[in-house]
């Protein structure tokens, strides 16, 4: 579907404004409700699924399965309905911007700040749990930080309510680098998805960057189901070992190592905010994927169970102790191991029992690479090694050993790890949307990309001499990396065409995006691009063009923009101390708008001033929000106490 003009009447209700967000399945307006006099946002189905029975069947239960959850931290749904072809959904506006968004300019967020936005997300997955509907995509993008500290989670566009039983296209979906294990592997899912897509919002909040990245959706999904992410305290030494414990259990591969509930998972953060242990959340989670060796004798296995009991009878086995017992130097020493895990592999789950005592064999590594992972796993199990799968992007065919460590022909005592790196293929990408861009540009973007590109001219009336007409394949079609990308550059009119004149289209007001796309259909290229504060204008939106708008000129013109940059957010000031009025007079010069309430104080020094501020000082907030003032007031036994003492009544509160 093409970009929705500004004022176009949406089924004779629904007057647009803005384009304001763009999925895979949809695109979201700002519009104007005129039945009702409100801003509300409509979700409206791309065009090339509204043909398609099963999308419009999703379409539709998101509608059905949200408009049954009325909670303060959830997009409210008002109204669905069919128009010009397609689908729309309209829902509850919230100004605000995404927690993405927060990530990208602030990066890891204080631990304070990070708990209580996870514990808002939670309070909406807690109450759509109970409705039994599971979210099954939650991530930073879906949840909007809007005024006053709320938290509200959008798009349940992937929901499904419990009775559903569209599952062989639903089970499936979800955004890579939120996937639970369960959802990678196409298995039934359940609210533990909704706990783990939680965990990772928290790792990411918490360090800035998501546990798992990788070069394509496959290769991020097997490190779901089989790596362990990088210690939290490495990213970000701040956090606490009691708050790492619980993301890290909220991580958990299995469903069934995870927190019960989202209530459950609330009251660790809470407690893991207070400083308290986290109790059993503080046990962490397995830390490698391991691909088990064959059974184990029973005489070994009842040897090494009273071996262990006995220790822990005499208190002598400490986690240290049983921690060593299952590392590879256990079986150089003939220590007994045992240990149990769950391995995840992307081609289904295996769960076994890992019962180890130790042999006194030695084995010699075969040469593994360039066989299927099922065939390399097979013959280390057969040897008695574990082994331990490691996804990479390769040239090789997905589900091929690459490479193996230690190197064939070493020697290993048997139960000894053997590491391979498994191809998780090339990947695919997007061919980059490169019209109307300079030749230089173009191939700069489709080489990063990740393919190869060859250029051919040619003669066009409407695109200016260097400037890119089109790709083949398309632009905005997914492909192999590694693919051959032509780029066909225009060598300016023939000899027999003469350049046509175009008249520059009126881009203020315009998304960057939508800018570029009127340009392109125009028949115009995109020039420069600057940005500048605009006091009054969305971030964002052009509000400066050049050529101006009903310009004549020759097709394929670059036309120059300049993009509204988002203000500078202004730093709360320190008001702690001050009287009330004094404080508001500070809050509202620095740009923001002071609200002030009471609480009882023991001592008469802390009376008619503040005590304290929310957000706290030298905390970045936008122009114009709400800082919250606690004004200390002595309690009435105090105040009468102070009165008899010093002769005179506590000065009144200014309001």
């Amino acid at each position: 579907m093409s970009v929705i003009a500004p004022e176009t009447m949406i089924d004779g209700r629904y007057r647009v404004i803005d384009r304001i967000g763009a999925g895979g399945m949809a695109d979201v307006y700002l519009a104007h409700d005129e039945l009702l006099g409100r801003e509300v946002a409509v979700k409206i189905l791309h065009e090339r699924f509204a043909s398609d029975e099963e999308f419009v069947e999703r379409f539709r239960r998101e509608a059905s399965a949200a408009a049954q959850l009325s909670h303060p931290n959830i997009v409210a749904i008002f109204d669905r309905g069919s128009w010009n072809g397609t689908y729309y959904i309209a829902m509850e506006y919230v100004p605000g911007r995404t927690l993405k968004q927060l990530i990208r300019e602030r990066g890891p967020l204080p631990a304070e700040e990070a708990i209580e936005i996870a514990i808002q997300v939670l309070r909406a997955a807690s109450f759509a749990h109970r409705h039994g509907v599971i979210h099954r995509d939650i991530k930073p993008h879906n949840v909007i930080l809007g005024e006053e500290g709320r938290v509200t989670v959008t798009d349940f566009g992937i929901a499904r309510a419990g009775n559903s039983e569209m599952t062989h296209t639903g089970s499936i979906m979800g955004t890579a680098q939120y996937l639970s294990p369960e959802q990678a592997q196409g298995a039934e899912v359940t609210a533990a998805a909704d706990i783990y897509a939680v965990g990772v919002l928290l790792y990411e909040l918490l360090t800035g960057v998501v546990p798992f990245e990788g070069e394509s959706a496959v290769a991020i999904a097997l490190q779901h189901l089989s790596s362990a992410p990088a210690r939290i305290a490495e990213r970000n030494p701040a956090v606490s070992p009691q708050l790492e414990a619980v993301v890290m259990r909220a991580l958990a591969k299995s469903p069934g190592d995870r927190y019960a509930s989202a209530e459950e998972l609330i009251a660790a953060l809470a407690q893991a905010r207070s400083g308290a242990p986290a109790g059993a959340a503080a046990a962490e989670p397995p830390t490698a994927a391991l691909l088990l060796p064959p059974e184990i004798p029973k005489q070994a296995y009842a040897s090494g169970m009273a071996s262990a009991e006995a220790a822990a009878a005499n208190g002598r086995s400490t986690p240290a102790e049983r921690a060593q017992a299952t590392g590879g130097s256990s079986w150089r020493r003939r220590r007994t191991a045992i240990a149990l895990v769950l391995a995840l592999l992307a081609g289904g789950a295996i769960a076994a029992a890992l019962l180890l005592s130790a042999p006194a064999e030695s084995v010699s590594v075969p040469a593994l690479a360039g066989q299927s992972q099922a065939v390399a796993v097979q013959t280390l199990r057969a040897l008695h090694l574990v082994a331990i799968a490691e996804p990479a992007a390769s040239t090789a065919p997905p589900g091929t050993v690459v490479s193996q460590r230690p190197a064939p022909g070493t020697t290993l005592s048997v139960g000894s790890r053997v590491y391979l790196t498994i191809s998780t293929g090339a990947g695919t990408a997007l061919i980059p949307k490169v019209a109307g861009l300079a030749e230089r540009r173009a191939l700069a973007l489709v080489s990063a990309a990740g393919f190869k590109t060859t250029v051919a001219r040619q003669s066009s009336p409407s695109r200016r001499v260097g400037t890119v007409i089109s790709t083949s394949p398309p632009e905005d079609v997914e492909a192999q990396r590694g693919a051959l990308v032509t780029l066909y550059v225009s060598s300016g009119p023939s000899s027999s065409e003469a350049p046509a004149l175009v008249h520059v289209p009126d881009l203020i007001g315009m998304s960057e995006g939508s800018a570029e796309e009127a340009l392109s259909a125009a028949g115009l290229a995109t020039g420069a691009i600057s940005s500048r504060e605009a006091p009054g204008k969305a971030a964002g939106t052009v509000v400066a063009q050049r050529p101006a708008a009903g310009s004549a000129v020759a097709g394929g013109t670059a036309v120059a923009l300049v993009i509204a940059a988002a203000p500078r957010q202004p730093t709360v000031p320190n008001v702690i101390g001050k009287s009330e009025t004094a404080a508001a007079a500070a809050l509202g010069a620095a740009g923001f708008s002071p609200v002030a309430r009471s609480e009882a104080v023991s001592s008469p020094g802390e009376a008619g001033i503040v005590i304290e501020e929310i957000p706290p000082a030298g905390r970045r907030a936008a122009r114009g929000s709400t800082v919250t003032i606690v004004i200390g007031t002595l309690s009435s036994t105090q105040s009468t106490t102070t009165t008899g003492t010093a002769g005179e009544a506590p000065a009144a509160h200014e309001h």
